[in-house]
């Protein structure tokens, strides 16, 4: 029976070629929709290691004051903001922030192997702004800023690239300038880009003017509300009139960094649900054409004893044939994609998409089929013979 079904659909193929199409199609577009779906969704499953709710970002645009001017005045804006009952904590930090959309990437090396982490400049209160925690070792604190190698704090991923499952507190790394870098603690994930970028190795340094600071991240409490930041703002262009301030809300900045992947999938999604729908249509049609077509096919079967069942999986059998054509050359360019280490994308994110496709183009095949299946085993010997 399935030799007869997958000879009887090749003998066919030129009146099924657009049904193939169409179904070949709709699994490559569900399989590049799966792969970014199952990409983001396993980097999202992974905590971004700092709390963005209670946090407002302030930006400062100086102009072109002085820097002792600068300094003088982020001085005072973080004393305004630890004085403020509202506020919790506050940190002076560079643009660096969490979903700032800023980046910075620096050269290091350990022996001869060769680092390029993502560097953040932060001052001793980051963490308590953002509930950062400390795996290993401290953070640095103001007193640092005289020891004899610069301290910074490296995430978890940076630390496994250098050191492996090895402690890495104390241990020196040098910069791309022949400087050497001191490690003095690790902390956990830190997914400054979104909770859908993959962890990047990184690590914190102890900023100061010279690297031009111009954000302050506050951890306020439920008490701030508009009142609070109008009066914040008010008093901040009092102190620095020819300054230029801009608050903004870190979950309000998450959101906009969230759309820019979830926009992309849901283009996707409205494609792939297209092409899915004109399948949808194709198999109806194509199983109604085979129906009113061989009527008289279906009653001689029926009157030399074919059961209902079996008509009816004949029908379904000859669908599911087409979409096995379909996958086949559709498995072929997909399985491609992980052998090449296409996008570096794991090849376990390649493999469920694939399983995911074939079951979901399967299910809509038995789905599409059943009905019309069950409407051919309805029809009566008499009946259908009669008719012709």
């Amino acid at each position: 029976m399935t030799r007869h079904l997958f000879l009887m659909i090749w003998n066919q193929k030129r009146r099924n070629m657009g049904l193939m199409l169409e179904i070949f199609f709709s699994f490559m577009v569900l399989f590049a929709v799966l792969t970014f779906i199952l990409y983001n969704y396993n980097h999202y499953r992974q905590p971004p290691g700092f709390d963005y709710k209670p946090v407002w970002a302030l930006y400062m645009d100086w102009k072109d004051a002085p820097m002792t001017e600068v300094q003088n005045v982020q001085a005072e804006v973080k004393r305004i903001l630890e004085r403020a009952p509202e506020v919790a904590a506050a940190s002076l930090t560079g643009s660096m922030i969490p979903y700032g959309q800023s980046t910075s990437i620096t050269g290091v090396s350990k022996g001869e192997a060769d680092f390029y982490p993502h560097i953040w400049g932060t001052d001793a209160d980051f963490p308590e702004v953002m509930d950062i925690a400390i795996l290993e070792g401290r953070w640095f604190d103001r007193q640092d800023a005289a020891a004899a190698h610069q301290p910074i704090v490296i995430n978890k991923t940076l630390r496994e690239q250098l050191f492996g499952d090895k402690n890495a507190v104390n241990e020196l790394i040098t910069h791309y300038d022949d400087k050497q870098l001191q490690i003095v603690g690790v902390v956990g994930n830190y997914k400054y880009e979104g909770e859908f970028s993959k962890l990047d190795p990184g690590y914190f340094f102890q900023i100061d003017t010279t690297h031009h600071p111009n954000v302050m991240v506050m951890k306020v409490r439920p008490s701030a509300d508009a009142t609070f930041e109008a009066q914040l703002m008010r008093q901040l262009n009092q102190l620095a009139a020819g300054w230029s301030f801009e608050l903004r809300y870190m979950k309000d900045m998450r959101r906009r960094e969230h759309n820019q992947t979830l926009v992309p999938v849901l283009i996707l999604l409205i494609i792939s649900g297209f092409l899915i729908f004109n399948v949808a249509l194709g198999l109806f049609g194509v199983l109604y054409y085979n129906i009113n077509k061989r009527r008289q096919e279906v009653g001689v079967r029926r009157a030399m004893g074919a059961n209902r069942g079996h008509i009816s999986a004949q029908f379904i059998g000859e669908v599911l044939v087409i979409a096995t054509f379909s996958l086949t050359p559709g498995l072929f360019f997909a399985i491609q994609f992980p052998l090449l280490q296409v996008f570096a994308v794991p090849s376990s994110v390649y493999f469920m998409a694939i399983i995911l496709a074939i079951l979901l183009i399967y299910t809509l095949v038995l789905l599409c089929s059943f009905y019309p299946g069950r409407q051919a085993a309805q029809l009566h010997p008499a009946v259908a013979l009669h008719e012709e």
